[in-house]
C-alpha cells in the first residue's frame, strides 16, 4: 500500500545536529586519507601534515553547523510560499516516488539564496582579502601575477558576472536535481528505493534507520548516471573516451562508499543524538 506525503518542515535542530555529527565522521576519515597519502609520497612532510586533522575537522564542523541549519530554515520558509516535496511511502518505509519539479524548485532555490548570502558576505571581506594579497604579490615581486589577480576578481564583481552566477547556479542545480529525482523514480519503480524506518515522535516523523545497501545502491546508481552524462558533455566539448569511462567508474563507486557510509553513520549516530524529525503530512 503506497501513501503521499508532503514533506511541511524540518526539524532544524535534529537535522543540524546529525547533519554535522555526520560531516564530522566523513572530515574525520578524509583528513586521514590524506595525510596517509601525503606520509606515503613524502614522510618527511608527516610531522607537519599531522596538524592538517584538526583543521579539517574543525572546519567542516563550523560549515555544516552553518550549511545545515540555513538548509533546513530556507526549506522551512519557503514551503510556505512555495510547494513542498511529496514523498510517496511503500508500507510506510520504502520511498518509491519524489516528486520532480516541486524538489527541483525547492533546492534550487535554496542553493541559489545561500550563493547569494556568499556573495554579500563577500562584499565586505573580499576587499580586505583582495588588497592583503595584492600587497603580499607586489612586495614578493610578482606584479605580474597581482595585477592577473586585480584583473580577474574585477571580473568576478562585474554586476552581469555576478547575475549570470546566480543564474546559471538556479539551473544548473534545477536540471541536475530533476534529472537525480527522475533517476530515483525510475529506480525505485523497479523495488530498488531507498527504505527508512519512521516513528511517531514528539508530533513529527522520525527516521529511526536507514538501509545501508538501498542507499547506497541508490547514491551509486544515480551518482554514476549523472557522472555520465557530465563526461559525455566532456566528451562532446573535447575529452576522450578513457576519462569518460574512468569518471563514470570514479562516480559510480564514489556514489556507492558515501550513501553506505552515511547510512552507516546515521543509524550509529540517531540513538545518541537524536533522530532526524520531519514534518510529514497525509496527501
Amino acid at each position: 500500500m503506497s501513501v503521499l506525503k508532503e514533506l511541511k518542515s524540518v526539524d532544524l535542530a535534529s537535522y543540524t545536529i546529525i547533519s554535522t555529527a555526520i560531516a564530522v565522521l566523513f572530515s574525520i576519515i578524509f583528513s586521514i586519507v590524506i595525510v596517509i597519502a601525503i606520509g606515503v609520497s613524502s614522510p618527511q612532510a608527516m610531522g607537519g601534515v599531522i596538524f592538517i586533522i584538526p583543521t579539517i575537522i574543525v572546519g567542516a564542523l563550523m560549515y555544516t553547523i552553518y550549511n545545515a541549519f540555513c538548509q533546513g530554515y530556507l526549506y522551512n520558509l519557503l514551503t510556505q510560499k512555495l510547494n513542498s516535496i511529496k514523498i510517496a511511502f511503500k508500507d510506510d518505509k520504502e520511498i518509491i516516488k519524489v516528486s520532480t519539479v516541486e524538489t527541483a524548485i525547492v533546492i534550487s532555490m535554496i542553493i541559489t539564496i545561500q550563493v547569494i548570502l556568499v556573495y554579500l558576505v563577500s562584499v565586505f571581506l573580499f576587499p580586505l582579502l583582495l588588497n592583503s594579497l595584492i600587497q603580499t604579490l607586489m612586495y614578493s615581486g610578482q606584479q605580474l601575477m597581482a595585477y592577473s589577480v586585480y584583473q580577474f576578481m574585477m571580473l568576478l564583481s562585474q554586476p552581469f558576472t555576478i547575475a549570470m552566477i546566480i543564474f546559471g547556479t538556479f539551473i544548473i542545480s534545477f536540471v541536475f536535481v530533476l534529472l537525480g529525482c527522475y533517476i530515483y523514480n525510475i529506480l525505485a519503480s523497479s523495488g530498488r528505493g531507498a527504505i527508512v524506518n519512521l516513528s511517531n515522535e514528539d508530533g513529527m516523523t522520525a527516521i529511526d534507520s536507514i538501509d545501508v545497501l538501498k542507499l547506497a545502491i541508490v547514491f551509486a546508481v544515480v551518482g554514476g548516471v549523472l557522472n555520465l552524462i557530465l563526461a559525455l558533455i566532456t566528451l562532446v566539448s573535447g575529452g576522450n573516451i578513457m576519462t569518460l569511462v574512468i569518471n563514470v567508474i570514479v562516480g559510480f563507486v564514489g556514489a556507492f562508499v558515501n550513501g553506505a557510509l552515511m547510512a552507516i553513520f546515521y543509524n550509529f549516530l540517531a540513538p545518541k543524538l537524536g533522530k532526524l524529525k520531519l514534518e510529514l503530512i497525509d496527501q
